[in-house]
């Protein structure tokens, strides 16, 4: 029986979040330890920024801290990891960003796609794709095949025929000794082996 390709869903649902801004607010305050009463933090920005180990700056994250900017996707997986959150799911480009720049892209059907489907396998596979994504068996696809009635068979071997041509003079000689284009031939080829016999 042939091993079945493992099917592996990379991500889904990349832009949905299941906190808000405000609870990443309230993440941002607590790592860097405010006081509700005074409103105080404990925690500096630089020492913030150093302890979620951010990509960004601390003038970035000073932005974020005064009202001036929105956090980016990275700057709350960052928050996320420090309070241990898993990492938002993925995107698109990012899941298929590891993929052959040379990569062929079929699209089925018009409109946005619900499914991109990346296949490492060099081997023909065939895809089952309802809601979620699976590769048939080889045994499935024997079976789904013998429900198959093939609509056109392979013709017979066809004999092949030479089709000499002849020019008008040609043809008018033959036709004032009311010969048929194999009699030619026929007597052609006798002349020219008794010629070859000489």
């Amino acid at each position: 029986m042939t091993p079945v390709t493992p099917v592996t869903l990379v991500t889904r649902d990349a832009t949905l979040d299941e906190l808000s801004a405000t609870d990443y607010r309230d993440i941002y305050d607590e790592l860097r330890g405010r006081d509700p009463v005074t409103g105080a933090y404990a925690v500096s920005l630089d020492k913030f920024v150093t302890m979620v180990t951010s990509a960004y700056s601390k003038a970035q994250w000073s932005k974020y801290h005064n009202g001036e900017t929105t956090l980016t996707r990275t700057m709350r997986n960052e928050l996320r990891a420090a309070v241990g959150l898993a990492a938002l799911p993925p995107t698109v480009a990012e899941a298929t960003a590891a993929a052959s720049p040379d990569a062929a892209v079929w699209q089925v059907g018009s409109g946005p796609a619900e499914h991109v489907i990346m296949v490492t396998a060099v081997e023909p596979l065939t895809l089952r794709v309802n809601g979620a994504v699976s590769v048939a068996s080889a045994d499935a696809q024997s079976q789904q095949n013998a429900h198959v009635t093939p609509v056109t068979r392979k013709g017979r071997s066809h004999r092949h025929y030479a089709r000499p041509t002849a020019t008008e003079a040609q043809n008018s000689r033959r036709l004032a000794l009311s010969a048929s284009w194999r009699e030619i031939i026929d007597a052609g080829l006798s002349a020219l082996e008794g010629k070859v016999r000489l």
